[in-house]
């Protein structure tokens, strides 16, 4: 089996060309689901950028991903710098009227305030944008995790779509997959906490072992899905649909499961000490002697089967 573990996520090696979809997720300009629509539709139609996709789908303009596309590498490289108020109206984030806007309120506040953070603050841009900016052109913002190699939204949704789905071991801490569908992954001994996988469809894929700590899978479709040994302390599983799923000797602590859709989950050996499970339908969800439930948790009164 191939090893899909991705590139290393800084740009201290510039000899490499991110590709467009990466860099544009890496900026916070498109997210994980538009990323799986246009690969999808350029595997249907090779001959179609995907910048031209985005754009056609009025997700950016042409001319922002004109820019990553022509001028992003050599900017990086570039040793005269500019201030960044010139990139941002180069990539065509900020038109001329936003940028007057943004200077005359600069001008006539009494504090010293930054350009950026005023036109964050105006919901003009995203701080993810001013950061990525800042951190490849101007150097001047350091990735708290640079030294781990982790894996892109851009990354999985690519190999995905080329038909792999073998990722275990991958690092993917804080990764945003909203509303994606990755069915039948291997995602075994990977590090998911606090990632965000809210109505993505990952149904019939294997999370053993796998950290998902703090993650939110709020309203996702996991049916089938192999949680054994998993970490899923404070994970948020509201709402989701889990049909079959198993968890056995998995971690639940503080888990928030309520409304889910439990029928026929196994929780055989797991521990669900101070788990909400307050409206989930836990109908032939299985459970033995070894399962860790709070003491006033009646399981029989839920449905459950002691096996």
């Amino acid at each position: 089996m191939m090893n899909h573990s991705l590139p290393h996520n800084s740009q201290a090696s510039f000899g490499k060309r991110k590709p467009l979809g990466q860099l544009l997720s890496e900026a916070g300009l498109i997210s994980a689901q538009q990323i799986e629509i246009a690969l999808r539709e350029q595997a249907e139609i090779p001959d179609r950028k995907i910048g031209e996709i985005m754009a056609l789908r009025g997700w950016l303009k042409q001319k922002t991903a004109d820019f990553f596309v022509e001028q992003w590498h050599d900017l990086v490289k570039q040793e005269q710098k500019y201030p960044l108020i010139h990139y941002l109206q180069q990539a065509a984030l900020l038109d001329k009227d936003q940028i007057d806007f943004v200077l005359k309120q600069r001008n006539n506040s009494p504090e010293k305030l930054r350009f950026h953070h005023i036109a964050v603050k105006h919901g003009l841009i995203k701080q993810q944008t001013v950061d990525f900016f800042i951190k490849n052109l101007l150097g001047s913002v350091k990735s708290k995790n640079s030294s781990k190699s982790t894996t892109t939204p851009y990354d999985l949704l690519k190999n995905y779509v080329r038909g792999e789905t073998d990722f275990q071991g991958a690092k993917l801490a804080r990764i945003k997959l909203n509303h994606v569908t990755l069915k039948g992954i291997n995602l075994n001994n990977s590090d998911l906490t606090e990632a965000e996988l809210k109505q993505a469809n990952l149904s019939n894929s294997s999370f053993k072992f796998a950290d998902l700590t703090n993650a939110n899978l709020e309203k996702a479709i996991l049916n089938d899905v192999d949680f054994e040994y998993a970490r899923l302390e404070r994970v948020n599983l509201t709402d989701a649909h889990l049909e079959g799923a198993n968890f056995k000797q998995a971690d639940l602590r503080q888990a928030d499961l309520r409304h889910g859709y439990l029928v026929k989950v196994c929780f055989q050996g797991a521990d669900l000490r101070n788990t909400r499970l307050k409206g989930a339908n836990l109908q032939d969800a299985c459970y033995d002697l070894e399962t860790s439930f709070d003491a006033n948790f009646d399981p029989a009164q839920m449905g459950m089967k002691l096996v």
